[in-house]
């Protein structure tokens, strides 16, 4: 057995393994008397078929299997004890052709090319600056969040004729071709808008005036704010179908509702913060101050954390080996990674694996270790954000743990959730290494700030 190890540059190689006849034959004859003593072949007593028979049989299959299982073995041996550091899985060679002649029991030799991790040191210091925004509340944005949870939480009453932009709208829409309904397109299709999400304030105008039975023509890609997406979902059709459709619809108004927004009673108090948490008024208020306090100094940590990834980037530009990963992930996924889109997702992809490596980088340096703890605290954490977000404000314990369970039956959950806690670490780990300066704002001047940031990006 002898394998060597050809570095072509900082983050390409060939390795070879040659496998020789005294390195599987042992093995193989072995297989063979074994395959002899349990084959059942006709003119022939159990143990007796002559090996030579054997052979022609299942040689050529056995020997396949035990070389490459040999040469496999061997391959991720030599790169676990010589600590070299791949990216995607080694690939026959392009370069050069390995010997693999499995009509005859000789001598073989295989060639893989290998994509290297990038070697890097980390670079960041307490040089490196950023801000941790300290977010101001005032009263309006606690009403703000009142009024709103108060329409979330309200009923919905028919009227006849629009009052505002925040009313709900039923139309019944038919695709037209001249003044005449279009052959073979969206008929009579029931959908839903609110006046407060169109764009087109020529289109807003219209609706704001509408009162039931109005019939009217609209531009169905202004209704909907050029959305593809929305479109497809509204009228019922496919997305590649979209751009195939005339702009001017029919539409004929089935029913105008109005949102009636809760009263602040003690149900809707119990409904937002759960049975018997608060009892006034005022108590509601306080807590909804401090909820949106606690909101913002998340969003503010979300966008420090941001700003850190963006900094590890910029501070790491690292190389990878690209013609080989993207040979990989077409041979991985051929049906994925087309010709025609390779360079278009591995675009995407490398720039999640330079995240990935900088991370490893970090984690590995600093010592970040990950214990089932924060596996379990982190899990519950998500699983109660998740039945939030189907509107679940408070979700009882028993209930979370109910969900965790099921999500835990997925065998990629874990591994996601570690993910998580990693990165998470990881980002409080350059906190620490950074230099980090408190900065009051408002709201407003907060969410100007993450504009700025992400049009720099």
């Amino acid at each position: 057995m002898k394998v060597t190890f050809e570095k072509l540059d900082s983050l390409n190689a060939i390795i070879s393994i040659e496998v020789k006849n005294e390195d599987y034959q042992e093995n193989l004859n072995k297989q063979f008397k074994d395959y002899r003593k349990k084959a059942k072949i006709p003119g022939f007593r159990p143990g007796t078929v002559p090996i030579g028979m054997v052979k022609q049989m299942i040689g050529k299959s056995v020997l396949f299997e035990e070389v490459n299982r040999i040469a496999s073995e061997e391959l991720y041996k030599y790169l676990q004890d010589n600590t070299i550091d791949i990216l995607g899985q080694p690939m026959t060679s392009e370069s050069k052709e390995s010997i693999t002649d499995f009509d005859n029991y000789g001598d073989f030799i295989f060639h893989f090319d290998l994509g290297l991790a990038p070697i890097f040191d980390l670079k960041i210091s307490e040089k490196d600056k950023l801000t941790r925004y300290e977010i101001s509340l005032d009263q309006k944005e606690v009403e703000t969040e009142i009024k709103n949870l108060r329409r979330q939480n309200g009923s919905l009453e028919t009227i006849e004729k629009v009052e505002s932009e925040n009313d709900s709208i039923v139309l019944i829409v038919t695709e037209l071709d001249g003044k005449n309904a279009k052959d073979g397109g969206v008929f009579e299709q029931e959908v839903t808008v609110l006046p407060e999400v169109v764009k087109s304030k020529k289109v807003k105008k219209q609706l704001l005036a509408l009162s039931t039975n109005d019939e009217f023509e609209v531009d169905v890609f202004d209704l909907f704010n050029d959305n593809e997406m929305v479109i497809s979902h509204s009228l019922g059709i496919d997305k590649e179908a979209v751009s195939s459709l005339n702009k001017k619809f029919k539409s004929t108004v089935k029913e105008i509702k109005k949102v009636m927004p809760a009263e602040l009673n003690q149900a809707f108090f119990d409904l937002v913060m759960g049975p018997g948490l608060v009892s006034s008024e005022e108590d509601f208020n306080k807590k909804i101050e401090e909820n949106l306090g606690s909101y913002y100094i998340a969003e503010a940590e979300k966008q420090l954390e941001a700003e850190i990834n963006t900094l590890l980037e910029k501070s790491h530009p690292l190389v990878l080996p690209d013609s080989f990963l993207k040979r990989w992930l077409q041979g991985t996924k051929p049906e994925t990674y087309t010709p025609e889109k390779v360079d278009e997702l591995y675009s995407n992809e490398s720039v999640v694996l330079r995240k990935q490596l900088i991370r490893e980088k970090i984690a590995e340096q600093y010592h970040v270790e990950v214990s089932d703890e924060d596996i379990n605290q982190t899990s519950f954490a998500y699983t109660a954000q998740m039945l939030r977000q189907y509107g679940l404000n408070n979700p009882d314990p028993a209930m979370i743990q109910n969900f965790e369970a099921k999500n835990r039956e997925d065998k990629n959950y874990l591994l996601r959730i570690r993910d998580v806690v990693v990165e998470k670490k990881v980002l409080d780990q350059v906190k620490q290494l950074i230099t980090i300066k408190s900065k009051k704002i408002s709201v407003d001047k907060f969410y100007d700030e993450i504009k700025k940031f992400n049009e720099k990006k």
